[in-house]
């Protein structure tokens, strides 16, 4: 086992650091590049910190993940270093402050446990925990190399924490909340024309925000960002981050090819505060969003709880109103003595079996209720299943011996035993039998037969012979209410199967069944099987 573990761990420990090292190297010397470079100096530019910080946090799942990755963050480091032309005591302390930012950055987040900024507070505390404190811890750190060196400590040290905390502004909300989750979320197949619209619209108030003109059009740049953001929320302002900071970057005319890292810097600030006030947006607009939903559930379960309060009163006036006859008729003419003396035992027998069929009404809306209001009750235990059948089947004895139709329980394993609710178990499978009884001829035995799953169930089936059930009705047979044709002059509410569906897999179990329309109906019922 450990032979076939080792390979895939270091496999992924080798993808960890070439995605590190990759993006690290580019964003750093990128970042030199971008700002013209100096042997002596800081990059005013300095976006790879941010980077190094974020894919710690999302991809690290172990310490060797660590081990790799910051190895990586180091090694990226002295490459942009070495070819951005910093001598060779700055570019090893510069690669080693990069790496210690990185690491005081990594621990303080984590200590926080909270990587995601959801309140203005969590915002606070995330940002000085992953921006301000390991920056200035650098910049320190940077200040005291570059006077050793002789070179404009107080500006290193300066452009060294300005270029990391602003790094961590522009990067670190999209780093720590996009994923491909919320891309598929988007719909971009039906939404493609509407996407390039907004963000053709966003590159055009781009190109004239960032060219030298008169009056400077800059704050519609923030407009149409947030434009993109409200239509497109989190991917939609993380698109618009780069479309800015690209359309910017290749615009020659803001920048004074003198002295360029002034204008770097407001670039840096202005997509900071536009990142952060992008990524806010998208998650009020995404809270909204969670809100609108719920509420919207909500009133869909209302709707539908409004309905079914509907069918349950006109079906159970309609199912009541024989059973209710009958025993009120039937008492009536016992009470008034005009029934022979002979036959009184009969319609006794009729008053208590409709009494039956109401007290079984009563018990699966009962059950209906309790469920709605998550309060149905389940005690699973052990329970020996012949034992169970035998009981159940016991007791309908006299109520088909009115049909003429046996029920049969077949051979089984004497050891069988499910978890169970015995009472539950009872009463789904009486709610089965009761249903072949119904629905099934008057001529055929129903089967009742138990066995043992190679999955760790164990079934019981019940099958009788009949009409069956035709394939277009499986959909909704076990929905409440729910009638097959054959069935629809059966006696009944049409609550059985849906209580039966119910129970069983409240229970962890599974329900099904198979027809042969005009031949036989088989029911099985799944319960896991007695530890």
């Amino acid at each position: 086992m450990a032979s076939v573990i080792a390979p895939r761990g270091a496999a992924r420990l080798v993808s960890l650091f070439v995605i590190t090292f990759t993006g690290f190297f580019l964003l750093g010397y990128g970042g030199i590049q971008i700002a013209g470079g100096n042997a002596h100096q800081a990059s005013p530019v300095w976006p790879a910190t941010a980077f190094g910080i974020c894919l710690l946090l999302r991809l690290s799942r172990s310490r060797a993940d660590d081990l790799a990755m910051l190895a990586a963050v180091l090694a990226g480091g002295l490459l942009a270093n070495w070819l951005g032309g910093a001598i060779p005591p700055l570019m090893i302390g510069f690669s080693l402050i990069n790496l210690l930012d990185v690491l005081a950055g990594l621990v303080a987040v984590r200590k926080l446990a909270q990587p995601r900024f959801n309140t203005m507070k969590s915002a606070l505390r995330f940002g000085v925990a992953a921006a301000i404190s390991p920056a200035l811890i650098g910049a320190v750190l940077s200040y005291a190399l570059v006077r050793a060196t002789g070179g404009d400590a107080l500006k290193s040290g300066l452009d060294w924490f300005f270029s990391n905390v602003l790094g961590v502004c522009i990067l670190f909300p999209f780093g720590m909340t996009v994923s491909l989750r919320q891309f598929g979320k988007l719909n971009l197949e039906r939404r493609f024309f509407e996407a390039l619209a907004v963000f053709a619209l966003l590159g055009a108030v781009s190109v004239l925000g960032f060219r030298d003109s008169p009056f400077s059009a800059r704050f519609l740049v923030l407009a149409a960002a947030i434009l993109a953001t409200a239509r497109f929320r989190l991917m939609g302002a993380g698109a618009a981050m780069i479309i800015i900071g690209a359309i910017a970057l290749e615009t020659p005319a803001p920048f004074d090819p003198a002295n360029p890292v002034p204008h770097f810097e407001m670039l840096q600030l202005f997509l900071a505060v536009t990142s952060l006030i992008c990524v806010r947006t998208a998650m009020v607009l995404n809270e909204r969003d969670v809100h609108i939903a719920i509420i919207e559930r909500r009133r869909r379960h209302a709707v539908r709880a409004s309905r079914f309060k509907s069918q349950l009163l006109s079906h159970v006036s309609h199912e009541v109103r024989g059973p209710l006859s009958a025993i009120i008729g039937f008492s009536g003419m016992l009470e008034s003595g005009t029934l022979p003396l002979d036959r009184a035992h009969e319609f006794a027998h009729v008053i208590g079996h409709n009494g039956e069929l109401l007290q079984r009404l009563h018990d699966d809306l009962l059950d209906l209720s309790r469920a709605e209001a998550g309060v149905l009750s389940i005690q699973s235990r052990p329970v020996q299943v012949r034992s169970t059948l035998e009981m159940c089947i016991s007791g309908l004895k006299l109520e088909t011996a009115l049909g003429g139709k046996p029920v049969l329980l077949e051979e089984m394993e004497d050891s069988l035993a499910v978890s169970a609710d015995p009472m539950r178990l009872a009463q789904i499978i009486n709610n089965l039998i009761a249903n072949a009884y119904k629905y099934g001829d008057n001529f055929s035995p129903i089967h009742v037969r138990a066995r043992r799953l190679a999955d760790g169930f164990g079934r019981i089936e019940i099958a009788n012979a009949g009409p069956g059930i035709q394939s277009h009705e499986r959909e909704t047979l076990f929905r409440p209410f729910s009638r097959t044709k054959a069935g629809r002059n059966v006696p009944g509410a049409g609550l059985g199967l849906s209580i039966a569906k119910l129970l069983v897999e409240r229970q962890g179990g599974r329900i099904d069944f198979e027809s042969i329309p005009g031949r036989q109906t088989r029911f099985w019922i799944d319960l896991p099987l007695a530890a």
